[in-house]
């Protein structure tokens, strides 16, 4: 694992973690997160927006499946390597483009 994509899965799992006070137990790369309901619409939002952030661009929510593309932390921290190198930059944090 790249030390970009540790920081990346430990930053969204801290998000995550803090915007789920009910979550117990440790939050895995492959746990179900949307199919099982442990992200709730609030947390879902935020998750977005982290998104966007390290991806530098606005994301069409509707343009794609959430609970396929974003169901685990990896696929969520795939789906932002995927998209940021689409654009071709890092997957950072910086302030996103406005559409």
């Amino acid at each position: 694992m790249s030390p970009d994509r540790a920081a990346l899965l430990r930053d969204l799992r801290g998000l995550i973690t803090k915007s789920t006070p009910g979550l117990t137990g440790p939050l895995g790369e492959t746990a179900p997160l949307i199919s099982s309901g442990v992200l709730e619409s609030a947390t879902l939002v935020s998750v977005a927006l982290w998104v966007e952030d390290r991806i530098g661009k606005e994301v069409d929510l509707g343009a794609f499946d959430l609970a396929t593309e974003w169901d685990s932390l990896g696929a969520i921290v795939d789906f932002v390597e995927r998209h940021a190198a689409s654009v071709g930059r890092p997957a950072a944090r910086s302030a996103p483009d406005r559409v």
